[in-house]
């Protein structure tokens, strides 16, 4: 299958995506585990570069 221009950037943006979304999915996990061993919010946004609302969102 051939792609035309626009076609295939917007293949390639959802696949940047896509990615960008698991890797937040996977450090949000993290934050998570870290969090229940007992770290503090403030060394969790450090360690894993995700803010302190994305943390506290996500559970």
């Amino acid at each position: 299958m051939i792609l035309n221009p626009v076609e295939r950037y917007m293949k390639e943006k959802g696949k940047k995506e896509g990615i960008e979304e698991g890797i937040k999915e996977g450090k949000l996990e993290i934050a998570s585990n870290l969090l229940d061993e007992g770290f503090i919010i403030g060394d969790v946004v450090r360690l894993t570069g995700l803010s302190e609302e994305d943390i506290l969102n996500a559970g």
